[in-house]
């Protein structure tokens, strides 16, 4: 009887450790909420290295190079993960797997959440792993998902293609300013709801400018709308033309499209350190305005309707030629001072100008331009020094628009 239970007993014991062994324990997702406890670090010591197996699909990001990286990608999907838990080992296949799906339209990194602590406060970061895309560096949206490679990546596909984006701070504001060259923001009642579905609505008419919403008076004011004007409202930022152009008609999709549509390409360049070396390499044949930013009002509108009859033909460009900076420092490699407005030809090619003598007038500048385009100015050309074609850099988001009614 004794040896019966004794064999009994063994028997039983090699079932359970059997079953143990083909289906070990795992961690409840409420369990990855914690951190690790000493022996489960130990236990999971030989595994730390997984990560490394996804490297050449997934970018690995840190509080080094997080920012960096955001500015220079505008769809990013990012894993936040702790090394020691079972649900991140287990997603990081099938987030490789979609990061290859989605090569050449959307970057997917991964962030070790647990060694990287200010990201993870940062981000509110409170279970393993975490999901969010990032657009123009602003967090948008977190994915909630089956964690599947075909999943992800339509969800991705899907998130993009949506019209518009929320910025909530001037600090996701100052970011968006460093990676667009133009955008629409519409100040808001409600970041939901009829004003948010006409923007949105517009917005997929215009899909080479990105559309942004705010509720924030802070935001919208840091965009160039007044905080305490009347919602809806909206604005056009051309930050390579130096413009913000605000919006004056009814709030509808269909008016807002046709605004962008006429917003979009402005006549007239508005030269800034941002765009110079665009300009300059521009191959088409150029005319520029020199003229000071107040009192050139009317010559201003003169040179625009001149742009509009020679549109397509010539770049036209303008440079505030008593501001600090780059303005300045055009004028004099030009060969223009004092502050009586100056028109010149440019060609880009050989880098010379041809002065327009005489009162600047619609037909003046209009003839001007028209014979420059058929070669037949007689002026004695002056060649161009090549230092304006290198001027510093400076970011987008610390220079001043030009608000353009």
């Amino acid at each position: 009887m004794e040896k019966t239970r004794t064999l009994l007993l063994l028997l039983t014991s090699s079932i359970i450790l059997f079953k143990l062994y083909l289906f070990p324990p795992t961690q409840s997702h409420e369990d990855l909420k914690a951190e690790p406890d000493e022996l489960e670090l130990t236990n999971l010591n030989n595994n730390h290295t997984w990560p490394l197996l996804y490297a050449k699909d997934v970018v690995s990001l840190n509080g080094k190079n997080f920012s960096e990286f955001m500015g220079k990608n505008r769809n990013v999907m990012v894993m936040f993960y702790a090394n020691w838990c079972y649900w991140s080992k287990k997603l990081a296949p099938e987030f490789a797997a979609a990061a290859k799906m989605l090569k050449g339209e959307a970057e997917l990194v991964m962030v070790d959440a647990y060694l990287e602590r200010d990201l993870a406060k940062e981000y509110n970061i409170l279970a393993y792993p975490t999901l969010y895309l990032f657009v123009a560096g602003v967090r948008q949206f977190q994915f909630f998902g089956e964690r599947t490679r075909d999943v992800i990546s339509a969800w991705v596909r899907e998130k993009m293609t949506l019209g518009t984006y929320s910025i909530t701070t001037t600090d996701e504001a100052e970011r968006i300013l460093t990676v667009e060259s133009k955008l629409v923001l519409g100040f808001l009642h409600d970041l939901e709801g009829m004003e948010s579905e006409e923007l949105a609505a517009a917005s997929k008419l215009h899909s080479d400018v990105n559309f942004y919403q705010t509720t924030s008076a802070d935001v919208a004011e840091f965009f160039h709308i007044h905080p305490k004007s009347k919602r809806p409202a909206l604005i056009f930022l051309h930050l390579e033309a130096g413009k913000a152009t605000p919006f004056r008609h009814q709030f509808t999709r269909l008016a807002i499209a046709n605004f962008v549509t006429h917003t979009k390409h402005p006549l007239v360049v508005t030269l800034t350190i941002h765009n110079a070396e665009f300009v300059f390499q521009d191959p088409r044949k150029q005319l520029w305005l020199f003229a000071p930013a107040y009192g050139s009002d009317k010559v201003i509108l003169t040179f625009e309707e001149v742009a509009k009859a020679l549109k397509g033909k010539l770049l036209h460009v303008y440079v505030e030629m008593n501001s600090e900076g780059v303005g300045r420092r055009v004028s004099q490699e030009f060969g223009v001072s004092g502050n009586a407005p100056r028109v010149i030809a440019y060609s880009a090619r050989d880098a010379k100008k041809y002065v327009l003598n005489g009162e600047l007038t619609l037909s003046s500048i209009k003839s001007f331009g028209e014979e420059f385009l058929e070669d037949k100015l007689l002026n004695q050309s002056d060649q161009i020094s090549e230092t304006i074609l290198k001027l510093p850099s400076q970011s987008r988001a610390s220079y001043q628009l030009r608000t353009h009614e």
